[in-house]
């Protein structure tokens, strides 16, 4: 009843609401661009209470804005798809609606720009038009230019919407307006212009004569000058013709320019002045300065085109200069008309700067250069200077240091080739200079600005006083310093009393003797003699000198003596008569020497590499001679002899310590020992090919050297089967197809020669599989051994292998039937690798009779059956002798009774020896308990080796092996290895029904090969002996485990499997648990091996079969498999919250090479069991929820479908019932 209240009292709110919200009116509108404002009455305020609409386009919510409430509303307009029409409102949720009529949108012109460079001036332009609105009528727009319409109009479309025209405009001058009618409406105007005038030259005129004037440019009136004015200075000229490109303007000769440039024109063509992208100015010729230069006696020299001297004055520096000058004729130039030259005598103290030439209207700039000038002394020769030099005085003009705009003028004066600044300068016309010391006659002065240089004058010095300042030796040379050394042929040097003048060449200040000095110059005084002037004694210590060494190469290996040969190898010091101290050093180490004179010392190599060792000597630690450089001799090799994988390099000049040999086979660094004087020896890696060789000693490379690699066989992969059969894997050393050196192939044959047939060797048919191996065929039968030898010829030169061994495979027992004990019968052996000639069969010490060869490599024999089982479980031997070769291996096992389990519930026929069921037509299952049902598809083999069968109502099984682990004698782990972690190396889909999987793991030696093969019909297969039947649509796995490393001995192996399934499935009925049944219980320590395992989920079911024999290193051995306890640690990793999961441990005695096992699977439907009865017990409840809250009332309906599911779900019924009661007391 409350709820009643609450609903009514809702309804009346929402009506009083909705009844406020009436009336809507619309009395008017204004469009803005693209704004459209809507006025009246009845808006309300809420956006999402009303919209509006336009023809057909609406505008609600956020596109309004209230600018007045309830009277006054904007939005903006789309830019384009909006079409004239109808103008109304309709409000909400009222529905109510108020029409204004017909509303027509004005268009917005945005721009309109050329297509290109402006609107051509004489030719029709593309105008693009954009705007909005240009479709609002539906039928486009019309373009209007200056109110008329252009006919030539593209539309311009983008998205679909029309968004603008591309037309033409023709052409014309000054400006236009562009506008945009729609229906009748006409958008804004936008003023437009067509290309502005550019001038690029005006042409000039003679100054004081009547012309044309040419105007050039573009964009010019064509065909007429009616809206053409040109202004010289401000006065409109009369304009005689123009064309887009020309405008010729008649001259006013009376005028005369405003600025001394020239007159300034300005032109307009349609009201748009011109640009003037060159000058604004037409000038006229006038003065022109073509040439000027110093003249003669410091005059200059100034020639001019178009001189008119009556009305011209010139300035230098703003002075007037014209008095300075006098008018001549030019050579060759009579008509002083045209071109005149000027001689000017400037004053003295006038300074180089701006000149110009000025008439009655305007002026030519130019720049004047002076260069300074002497006029005395007049007779061009200062003598008498005094050998310390002296001062003079020098008379002219322009002796200026700086230039006319104030920056400086590099005023000096060069005496003998150097500049002086030195100078003291009283005025532009006077200057005095001290002459540096000095001697001789042929001194030269004269003074240089920036601009030129004076005429040169030639200085004289009084004879000099001789000043020795230093003595340098370079080499066997002499360097001597000073002063006032005279001419060099009337001076008398001696060194040591022993005059060296002859060998001297110099100078005033410096003085070379050399490059030799005569022979019995020692250290002592050194004197200078000229005119009968002296200079003082200076002390002279000669440095020794080396001019050669003999020998310059040396043995690496053995001491030699080295003779130095040089000059001033001086024991005793001339000068004080003390010893010296007489040193050799080789690579600034400290050697032994002989001293045999002043020109001879010897000293001991001592063995060494490399080149460029530096020999010097030294006196007193203190003065060291020049260098020589002497060498050790490269190393060179003769020859390369391989031993094995041995090789020795012969040669002479290796380095006596290995580290110093550095050998490069083929580019790569080997490391080598050395063997004697002339030999190193180093190894090879296997897979080196042929190429070359050299050795690095020191920094010294020897000479390279061909190598040719005899190869070396060292293994094959197996021995060749006596019936021809084999392909065999050559294993070796220096197989290599390929010449490094030559890139060139390199051709490897082999030959197989039997010993009973030594004279027939035999070429084997190989391919080439890597530089150490090659795969053959060995196709001929034969028995007992033979000799296998390779021949790798290169470079027409064959090398021959070592003779390898090859010993025919024995018989090679792999498996055997069985009998009972004491129960003689026939047996079948598989053997591989025998002669049906010659044939004794033996079981232990029992022969095995009458033996008959059957297909598929079996020999069938009468076997008594009379030798006892092996008291330690394992198998007999079994012998094969075949043309004297004789073949063992532990294979035979005696049958035992195996009960089949529930008998095959008489749908099937059990095999006592195996103990499994082979059913009837109809029946499936271990047993044979199940009718068979409709087909299954086809398990799949994933990427990992993992097997995927699939049943019904989407349950799979999924079977891998999925850890391998080692057990000691006490069961305890000692290794686990996951195959989450196994790298598969291999993936090989081998047709359409069998897989091939090789992995290994990291850090682990251990592979595991897997080859799984469907069986799509049923099949019986034999196993070690051991047969197996297969039942149609099922996976068999033979798993190869291989270099496992064993902690102990007395360990084991685990491989296990793990079956997985979902943990239940849900019929509708019943929860259906997975489970699991096997012919051994799960965890039995019994002996006996599980052979079967079944895996049931719901009504599917997947069969594991498994062999009671394995193969352990290729012997027969009684298989071990078990059902892991669920406490296995195992499980906690392998088991997930929605699976269930078996883990089966297949348990391998220990083993050197491998483990070879066999399992298979299979997978079933089995029988429905779901009722009617219990279908009907599924049912649906709907549920109303009812929840109050404050202010208010809201009401939720939840339809809920609730299936009830037997037992699982009287829980979840209970509270359904429960939340229904609680419902219906509120």
């Amino acid at each position: 009843m409350e709820f009643t209240k609450i609903f009514f009292f809702f309804l009346l709110i929402k009506t009083i609401i909705v009844s406020i919200n009436a009336n809507c009116n619309i009395s008017g509108f204004l469009q803005v661009n693209d704004t459209i404002t809507v006025f009246g009455s009845g808006f309300g305020s809420d956006q999402n209470g009303i919209v509006f609409k336009i023809n057909s386009t609406s505008y609600s919510k956020t596109n309004l804005r209230f600018d007045v409430e309830d009277t006054q509303v904007s939005f903006v307009m789309s830019k384009y798809g909006v079409y004239n029409g109808m103008l109304g409102a309709t409000l909400i949720p009222s529905g109510e609606t108020c029409e204004y009529g017909n509303m027509e949108i004005t268009p917005m012109l945005i721009s309109a720009t050329p297509e290109f460079v402006g609107f051509g001036t004489f030719y029709t332009s593309i105008g693009k038009i954009k705007g909005h609105h240009f479709d609002a009528s539906g039928t486009g727009a019309e373009i209007l230019m200056d109110g008329n319409v252009l006919t030539n109009c593209n539309e311009t479309i983008e998205n679909s919407a029309l968004v603008g025209y591309h037309c033409e405009i023709p052409p014309g001058y000054g400006n236009f307006n562009m506008s945009v009618r729609v229906a009748n409406k006409i958008s804004n105007i936008l003023t437009l212009w067509y290309r502005a005038p550019k001038v690029n030259g005006i042409g000039p005129v003679f100054y004081h004569s009547s012309d044309t004037v040419t105007i050039h440019g573009i964009d010019f009136q064509e065909g007429g000058t009616d809206k053409t004015i040109v202004t010289i200075d401000g006065a409109e000229s009369e304009v005689i013709f123009s064309n887009s490109s020309m405008i010729y303007v008649k001259h006013d000769n009376t005028l005369k320019p405003v600025n001394s440039n020239g007159f300034e024109v300005q032109i307009t063509v349609g009201g748009q002045k011109a640009e003037l992208l060159n000058n604004s100015y037409l000038t006229y010729l006038t003065y022109f300065v073509y040439d000027q230069s110093d003249g003669q006696n410091g005059t200059y020299k100034i020639d001019l085109f178009f001189p008119n001297w009556n009305y011209t004055d010139f300035f230098l520096n703003n002075i007037s200069v014209k008095s300075s000058c006098q008018l001549t004729q030019i050579p060759g130039f009579e008509d002083q008309r045209l071109t005149v030259r000027l001689i000017c005598d400037f004053p003295p103290s006038i300074k180089s700067g701006d000149a110009y030439f000025t008439d009655t209207v305007s002026r030519f700039d130019f720049v004047i250069l002076l260069s300074p000038f002497i006029s005395e002394p007049s007779n061009q020769q200062i003598n008498g200077i005094p050998s310390e030099g002296g001062e003079i005085s020098l008379h002219g003009k322009h002796f200026h240091t700086t230039m006319f705009d104030g920056s400086s003028n590099n005023l000096v004066v060069n005496y003998n080739g150097k500049n002086y600044t030195n100078y003291n300068l009283v005025n532009s016309t006077f200057m005095t200079f001290n002459i540096p010391a000095g001697f001789g006659n042929n001194n030269y002065l004269f003074i240089s600005s920036n601009i030129n240089s004076t005429p040169i004058f030639t200085v004289s010095y009084l004879s000099p006083q001789i000043t020795i300042d230093s003595i340098i030796q370079n080499d066997q040379s002499l360097v001597i310093k000073g002063s006032n050394f005279n001419i060099i042929s009337k001076m008398t040097i001696k060194l040591s009393n022993i005059d060296i003048s002859s060998s001297c060449s110099g100078n005033s200040t410096d003085i070379t003797c050399g490059p030799t000095l005569p022979i019995g110059v020692t250290s002592g005084e050194l004197t200078m003699e000229s005119s009968g002037y002296t200079s003082t004694s200076f002390n002279v210590y000669l440095t020794p000198v080396i001019t050669s060494i003999y020998p310059k190469s040396f043995d690496t290996v053995q001491s030699e003596t080295l003779t130095i040969t040089g000059v001033y190898f001086e024991s005793i010091d001339p000068i004080s008569q003390k010893s010296n101290n007489l040193q050799v050093l080789v690579d600034n180490n400290l050697k032994s020497s002989n001293y045999i004179n002043s020109t001879s010392i010897t000293t001991t190599i001592l063995p060494g590499i490399g080149s460029n060792h530096q020999i010097k000597i030294s006196v007193n630690q203190i003065k060291f001679s020049n260098m020589e450089t002497f060498t050790y001799y490269p190393p060179t090799i003769s020859n390369f002899i391989q031993s094995n994988n041995l090789f020795n390099i012969i040669g002479n000049y290796f380095g006596i310590n290995s580290e110093d040999n550095i050998v490069y086979y083929n580019n790569i660094l080997i490391d080598s020992q050395v063997i004697s004087t002339n030999t190193l020896q180093f190894t090879l890696l296997d897979n080196y090919s042929n190429g070359e060789l050299y050795i690095q000693v020191g920094d010294q490379k020897s000479n390279n050297i061909s190598t040719f690699l005899t190869p070396i066989i060292t293994s094959i992969s197996k021995k060749p089967y006596v019936d021809g059969s084999s392909i065999i894997t050559i294993n070796g050393k220096y197989f290599s197809n390929l010449n490094y050196k030559t890139q060139q192939s390199i051709p490897t044959i082999f030959e197989f020669t039997l010993d009973n047939d030594p004279s027939n060797p035999i070429l084997l048919s190989c391919n080439y599989l890597d530089p150490i191996s090659y795969s053959c065929k060995f196709t001929t039968v034969g028995y007992g051994k033979a000799n296998l030898i390779a021949i790798k010829t290169d470079s027409s030169i064959s090398f021959k292998s070592n003779s390898f061994i090859v010993s025919y495979q024995e018989p090679k027992i792999i498996q055997s039937t069985s009998l009972f004990y004491q129960v003689p019968g026939l047996i079948n052996i598989t053997v591989e690798s025998y002669s049906p000639n010659n044939l004794q069969i033996f079981v232990s010490d029992s022969e095995c009779t009458n033996p008959i060869v059957l297909l598929n490599k079996q020999i069938q024999c009468n076997y008594k059956a009379d030798v006892p089982p092996n008291p330690n479980g394992k198998s007999l031997n079994i012998t094969v002798i075949s043309n004297q070769m004789v073949g063992i291996n532990e294979v035979f096992y005696y049958n035992k009774r195996y009960e089949c389990p529930n008998n095959c519930s008489n749908h099937g026929i059990c095999n006592f020896i195996n103990g499994q069921c082979q059913c009837s037509k109809d029946w499936q299952s271990i047993d044979c308990s199940q009718e068979k049902q409709l087909p299954l598809p086809e398990p799949i083999i994933n990427d990992n080796g993992e097997t995927i069968l699939s049943g019904n109502n989407n349950i799979n099984f999924t079977v891998s092996i999925t850890y391998l682990r080692e057990i000691d004698f006490n069961d305890q782990t000692v290794k686990v290895l996951s195959l989450k972690d196994i790298k598969w190396n291999n993936r090989t889909q081998i047709g359409n029904n069998e897989s091939y999987f090789n992995g290994t793991f990291e850090n682990d030696p251990v592979q595991v090969e897997l080859g799984v093969t469907y069986y799509k019909d049923e099949e019986s297969i034999d196993f070690a002996g051991d047969t197996i039947l297969i039942p149609s649509n099922s996976m068999k796995y033979i798993i190869l485990i291989s270099n496992w490393n064993f902690s102990s001995s007395t360990n084991n192996l685990q491989v296990i499997y793990n079956s997985q399934t979902t943990a239940y499935y849900d019929d509708g009925c019943n929860i259906i648990w997975a489970n699991s049944s096997s012919d051994v219980n799960q965890g039995s320590k019994v002996s006996e091996s599980v052979t079967w395992f079944q895996l049931v989920s719901g009504n599917s079911a997947m069969d594991a079969k498994f062999s009671r024999r394995m193969f352990v290193d290729e012997r027969v051995r009684m298989a071990s498999v078990s059902i892991l306890n669920s406490n296995d640690p195992l499980y906690s990793l392998a088991n997930q919250s929605d699976s269930y999961n078996k883990l089966i441990a297949i348990t391998t005695p220990y083993f050197k090479s491998n483990v070879k096992l066999d399992p298979s699977f299979s997978l079933l439907i089995q029988p429905s069991t779901s009722t009617s009865e219990c279908n009907k017990n599924k049912w649906k409840v709907p549920v109303i929820a009812v929840l109050c809250s404050v202010g208010g009332a809201a009401i939720i309906a939840t339809i809920a479908g609730v299936i009830y599911k037997n037992k699982k779900n009287k829980k979840l019924k209970s509270k359904l019932v429960l939340k229904l009661k609680n419902l219906n007391n509120d």
